[in-house]
C-alpha cells in the first residue's frame, strides 16, 4: 500500500515539481566588431555628398548616411591640405606639427636633400624592376634653386606618431592584422602604421610593397599580379556610366576651360586606353586616372578579405583602402567637370559593392566602417574665371625666381653664381641658406621678415609667417588660417617661411587642371560617416575633423584611440 502510494503521489505532482526549471539566461551583450575599415576617396570633397544626392543608389553613400552618422560640417583644422598629410592624420587622430607628415615633400636640411613623406633610401621595390638604363641629367636652370632628390621605396618612419593600427597591433599583441591598399604609396603606407602586415600599391601594372615591409609580397597578391587583371581595359574608353542624367546639368560642360587631357585621354568623353599598340606605362597611368583604377583596387581588397579572413577571426583586425582615382581625374579635369561626376556615381557603386561583399564574408554586425577623404580641391582658375570671379594660375617657378631676385636686391649677391639666398622651396615652404645668412652674419629672422613681407606684397599671396611667428603659441588675436598654418608646421620639417595663396589662385607647377593645399574651405571640407553596430543614425552639422576616425574605430573595437589623438570621439556617436 505505501508503495502505491509513492506512486499516486508522484503521478500527481505539478508538471513544474518534475521537471527542473532552466535558469534565466542573462541578456546577451552586443559584441564589438572583428574588423574595422577605413574607407578614403582621395580628393573627395565635403560637397559631392550633397551636390549629388539624388543620383546616388539606396545602397551606396546612403546607405552610410541613412543607417549611420553622416557629419556633413567636417573640416581639416590645418594648412597643409595634401594627399601625405591627410592620410597621416585620419589614424593617428593628430595634425602635421605632431605626426610630421608636414607635406607630400619636403626639404631636409640634414640631407640636403628633398625627401618623401613615406619612402627611405634603405629600402627597395617589392618585387624588384630590372635594371633601367640610365638617363642624362635633366639640364641645368637658373631660375629656380637645384634641389637634390632623396631616391627611395616605401617607408612609414617619417610619421612621428603610432596611429590605430599601431594600436591595435599593441593590444591583440601582434594577432590582429592590418593591411593598407591603395594605388598611391603613401595612401597605402601612412594609415597602416609602422608594423603592418602588409602594405600595397600599384607600380607600372603590379601591385607592390618594399623592404621595409617583406622580401616577396603575400602570395595571393601575387596571384593577383599574375592574373593580370590591370590589362583588361586596354584599347577600351572610358564612357560616361549614366545615360537616364544630363552631365551638362550636373557636372559641366563637356570642355571645362583649364582643363588638362590626362595621358594622352583627351580634354572631353570618351576618354581612350592605351593609344599605342602595347601595353605600357602610359597605359597603367590612364587606368589609374580613371574609375576604373578604383574598381581594381576594390577588386584586391575583397581578395585580401577572402584571403586574411579579416574580420572573421577571434581579435579584431584593419582594413585601409584609399582609391586615388578620384584624385588623379580632379587634378586633371577640376571639380566642376563631368569626369568628376562620373567618378563619384562610381565611387557610389565603389560603396554599394563593398558594403554587400563585408555583409556576406564578414557579417553586417561584425565591421564597422569610416569613410572620409584626405583633402578636397579648388576649381581650375580658367573656369572660375569665366563666371566673372577673380582667380588666377601663378607658376612656383616664376614666384620663387621673383623671391630670389628680390633678396638679392636687399641684401646682395651671394657672391658665386651657384649659391642662393633660397636654399629650396617645395610644399613645406622656404628654406633659406642658413651657412650663408651666417657668413654674412644677418639675423635668419630679419632675412625671413623681409621675404614674408616681399610675398605678403605679392597678387596671389593672402599672408606669409616666418619661423618665429609659427613658433609662438596661438592667442585670441590670431586669425583661423595662422591657427591652421601652426598646426601645419613642424620645427625640423617645415621651412623658414609659409605663405598661404589667395582664394581661387593656384600656386604651383601645373599649367592646367586644379589643386589643393590652402587652408581654404574647398580644401579642408571632406566627407565623414561613421557606419556600423551602436553607431546612431543621424546626420549632424556641428563642427569635426576627420581625424575624429582614429577615436570612432577605437571605441568602435574596444581599444584605446592613438597616445598622440588629439580628435576625441564625438559625443552620442553611440547608442
Amino acid at each position: 500500500m505505501r508503495f502505491r502510494f509513492l506512486l499516486f503521489a508522484v503521478l500527481f505532482l505539478p508538471l513544474s515539481a518534475c521537471t527542473k526549471t532552466p535558469e534565466a539566461k542573462p541578456p546577451e551583450t552586443a559584441r564589438p566588431p572583428k574588423l574595422a575599415v577605413l574607407v578614403v576617396f582621395d580628393q573627395m570633397r565635403g560637397d559631392y555628398l550633397q551636390r549629388w544626392q539624388d543620383l546616388y543608389t539606396t545602397d551606396g553613400f546612403r546607405r552610410l548616411e541613412q543607417e549611420g552618422t553622416w557629419f556633413t560640417n567636417c573640416h581639416y583644422p590645418y594648412a597643409m591640405t595634401a594627399t601625405g598629410p591627410g592620410h597621416a592624420s585620419l589614424l593617428t587622430g593628430s595634425s602635421p606639427d605632431k605626426h610630421g607628415i608636414v607635406a607630400n615633400t619636403w626639404y631636409d636640411r640634414k640631407e640636403a636633400a628633398t625627401v618623401n613623406c613615406s619612402t627611405s633610401p634603405r629600402y627597395e621595390r617589392v618585387p624588384p624592376l630590372p635594371p633601367a638604363p640610365p638617363k642624362p641629367p635633366p639640364a641645368a636652370k637658373n631660375e629656380a634653386p637645384e634641389e637634390k632628390i632623396l631616391k627611395g621605396f616605401g617607408s612609414p618612419e617619417r610619421m612621428l606618431v603610432p596611429s590605430l593600427a599601431d594600436s591595435l597591433k599593441q593590444v591583440t599583441q601582434g594577432k590582429g592584422k592590418v593591411f593598407g591598399l591603395s594605388l598611391k604609396d603613401r595612401s597605402a603606407i601612412l594609415p597602416a602604421g609602422h608594423k603592418p602586415d602588409g602594405a600595397y600599391w600599384f607600380d607600372r601594372g603590379q601591385f607592390v610593397t618594399s623592404t621595409y615591409y617583406r622580401d616577396r609580397v603575400h602570395p595571393w597578391v601575387a596571384k593577383f599580379n599574375e592574373s593580370k587583371r590591370c590589362d583588361k581595359w586596354f584599347g577600351q574608353k572610358w564612357e560616361r556610366l549614366r545615360n537616364d542624367i544630363d552631365y551638362t546639368t550636373f557636372g559641366g560642360p563637356a570642355v571645362i576651360p583649364g582643363a588638362g587631357k590626362g595621358f594622352n585621354q583627351g580634354r572631353s568623353f570618351p576618354h581612350p586606353f592605351g593609344l599605342g599598340k602595347q601595353i605600357d606605362k602610359e597605359y597603367y597611368d590612364a587606368l589609374a586616372g580613371s574609375p576604373f583604377g578604383n574598381q581594381l583596387l576594390l577588386d584586391l581588397a575583397r581578395q585580401a578579405i577572402v584571403e586574411e579572413k579579416l574580420g572573421q577571426r577571434d581579435v579584431p583586425d584593419l582594413l585601409s583602402i584609399s582609391f586615388s582615382s578620384n584624385d588623379l581625374i580632379g587634378h586633371v579635369w577640376g571639380p566642376d567637370s563631368q569626369e568628376v561626376l562620373d567618378v563619384t556615381l562610381r565611387s557610389d557603386l565603389i560603396i554599394r559593392d563593398l558594403l554587400k561583399f563585408l555583409d556576406e564574408h564578414v557579417g553586417n554586425d561584425r565591421y564597422v566602417l569610416v569613410l572620409s577623404a584626405d583633402h578636397g580641391i579648388c576649381p581650375i582658375p580658367e573656369a572660375t574665371q569665366a563666371q566673372g570671379r577673380e582667380a588666377k594660375r601663378v607658376p612656383t617657378l616664376s614666384m620663387f625666381s621673383a623671391a630670389e631676385t628680390h633678396l638679392r636686391e636687399k641684401l646682395g649677391e651671394p657672391g658665386d653664381t651657384k649659391s642662393r639666398w633660397i636654399e629650396a622651396a617645395n610644399e613645406g615652404g622656404i628654406y633659406l641658406n642658413q651657412r650663408m645668412i651666417e657668413a654674412r652674419k644677418l639675423d635668419v629672422d630679419v632675412v625671413a621678415s623681409t621675404l614674408a613681407d616681399w610675398l605678403g606684397q605679392q597678387e596671389s599671396i593672402h599672408w606669409a609667417y616666418t619661423r618665429k611667428q609659427l613658433m609662438l603659441p596661438d592667442s585670441a588675436d590670431d586669425s583661423d588660417i595662422v591657427r591652421r598654418v601652426r598646426k601645419s608646421f613642424h620645427p625640423e620639417r617645415s621651412g623658414d617661411v609659409i605663405f598661404v595663396s589667395k582664394p581661387y589662385y593656384l600656386v604651383g607647377s601645373f599649367k592646367s587642371g586644379a589643386t589643393h593645399g590652402t587652408p581654404h574651405s574647398y580644401d579642408t571640407h571632406v566627407p565623414l560617416l561613421a557606419f556600423g553596430p551602436g553607431i546612431a543614425k543621424r546626420t549632424r552639422d556641428d563642427l569635426v575633423t576627420p581625424q575624429a576616425a582614429a577615436s570612432i574605430l577605437a571605441k568602435a573595437l574596444d581599444i584605446p584611440p592613438p597616445a598622440s589623438a588629439e580628435a576625441k570621439l564625438p559625443d552620442g556617436l553611440f547608442r
